[in-house]
């Protein structure tokens, strides 16, 4: 038998015996094998490498064949669909000191407990992809709902709990750098606190999001074209004539997130958003109560265009501690119009026209990536502290967080938000909030509210147990 018959049979031979070890085994017993081969000469290396790469490219197939097996199938024009949700229980206690034309001194306590549901879906396929997701409670600032509800007050009548879309979204990755979203979608803009969005609220219409790595440096903007609501009437040059059109929200934020060594970095914007409503174009004007009167709802959201700007900075002090500090800035740029819209009453009071915090943030993590992201795992825990103010003029009184100050402006306060993780999924956490009415010229104003009337000192508890899936 000449020498290239020889290797040609130890060539099969060695394959034969290689298609009868398992998936898991087959990548070392490859390699053993042929490496005896090639050092008794029987096998060349550039055979034996071959060989090695043929087999491991099949184990991988097989497992790779495997794993996917194990997910989600929707349709063979998707990559791949991921199902996630939470569900959280929740008691909570609020208390307000209630004014009225003279002040009272009546006081108002809310308690109660409460439970939440996120149901969603996220879909890939090549470079488009989906979010869908359902949850309770129909108001876009809350998706709780309360134990015990009922629909006209009666036993008899204790409600089910009602699901709601809460987004519907199709994204385009179009390149590394860039992605563009229609439908109902998460809030993309970089936030420190929810004081100017509530962290329920979803966006209607297109948003478009960049990120651009140089080095250390991370460059990144979003943009967004928001249907704020479906339709905005309003008078044609003061006639009789009206015309219908959507009040849109324009939104431009960009930042920079800098690495400064492997335990430091900062993360920096500039946000302007923009309602297109305005006061001599909309039917009704935002009108703010005075002093001690009691706060009637008011929705309008004429003459907004507020300048944003969140900063922190990230630093580990020890290769498991982390340390957060950090601010945000906001400041209405029609803060005098939207005064002036308001009426001669109400517009010759102080304008208020800003918002500011100040935090710290505490708390365990792995790495400072995982601190920078939130990301937790089990024991992990992390502790959350800072001082806010927001004027009357100053932001969206229909955005504003609907826990932090029961919903409402002209409040200033400390909040402390505590987490602890029992495990990877489940989350414990305490939040409480001890705020008082910043501008006494003013009620403290929102359109919806927990604790009825006007008040002067607020106060929350909130315990939380949340199971993630």
């Amino acid at each position: 038998m000449n020498f290239k018959l020889s290797n040609l049979v130890a060539a099969t031979l060695a394959g034969s015996m290689l298609m009868g070890f398992g998936v898991n085994a087959m990548a070392d017993s490859t390699t053993d094998i042929v490496n005896a081969l090639v050092a008794k000469g029987v096998l060349t290396e550039e055979e034996g490498a071959l060989l090695t790469k043929g087999r491991t490219d099949e184990a991988a197939g097989q497992a790779k064949a495997l794993k996917k097996a194990g997910k989600v199938s929707v349709s063979d024009a998707i990559d791949n669909a991921t199902v996630y949700g939470d569900i959280r229980a929740r008691y909570e206690m609020r208390d307000g000191d209630v004014l009225s034309a003279t002040p009272s001194g009546l006081n108002t306590e809310s308690d109660r407990a409460r439970y939440k549901i996120t149901l969603g879906v996220e879909t890939k396929s090549g470079n488009l992809y989906s979010d869908i997701a359902f949850s309770m409670g129909d108001n876009g600032r809350s998706d709780n709902t309360s134990f015990g509800d009922v629909t006209t007050g009666n036993a008899y009548d204790k409600s089910k709990g009602a699901i709601f879309v809460k987004r519907a979204m199709i994204g385009w990755k179009a390149t590394d750098w860039l992605a563009i979203e229609v439908g109902k979608m998460k809030n993309p803009l970089y936030m420190v606190s929810a004081m100017a969005f509530d962290h329920d609220i979803v966006f209607d219409g297109a948003q478009e999001k960049f990120n651009y790595k140089l080095g250390e440096t991370n460059l990144f903007a979003n943009l967004g074209q928001w249907v704020y609501t479906g339709k905005e009437v309003a008078s044609t040059n003061g006639g009789a004539s009206t015309t219908s059109r959507q009040n849109m929200v324009l939104a431009f934020q960009g930042g920079v997130q800098q690495a400064f060594a492997d335990n430091l970095s900062a993360k920096a914007a500039i946000g302007y958003y923009d309602y297109t409503a305005n006061s001599s174009g909309v039917t009704a004007n935002y009108i703010p109560t005075k002093g001690n009167l009691n706060t009637t709802a008011s929705f309008a959201v004429n003459d907004l265009a507020i300048l944003d700007i969140p900063v922190e900075v990230n630093y580990m002090v020890t290769p498991n501690i982390g340390v957060k500090p950090y601010a945000q800035y906001a400041y209405n740029t029609k803060g005098s119009d939207r005064k002036a819209a308001a009426g001669a009453t109400v517009a010759a009071l102080a304008n208020d026209d800003t918002a500011w915090l100040v935090g710290i943030s505490v708390g365990s993590a792995k790495d400072l990536k995982s601190f920078e992201g939130k990301k937790m795992a089990k024991n992990d825990w992390n502790a959350n502290l800072w001082y806010q103010s927001v004027g009357t003029y100053a932001l969206d009184q229909n955005s504003v967080d609907s826990d932090i100050f029961d919903g409402r402006l002209n409040m200033e306060g400390t909040v402390l938000k505590a987490q602890y993780m029992a495990q990877d999924n489940v989350a414990l956490n305490f939040t409480g909030g001890w705020g008082k009415r910043k501008n006494s010229e003013y009620g403290t104003n929102a359109p919806k509210v927990d604790i009825a009337g006007n008040i002067d000192n607020y106060s929350l508890y909130q315990f939380d147990v949340t199971y993630k899936f």
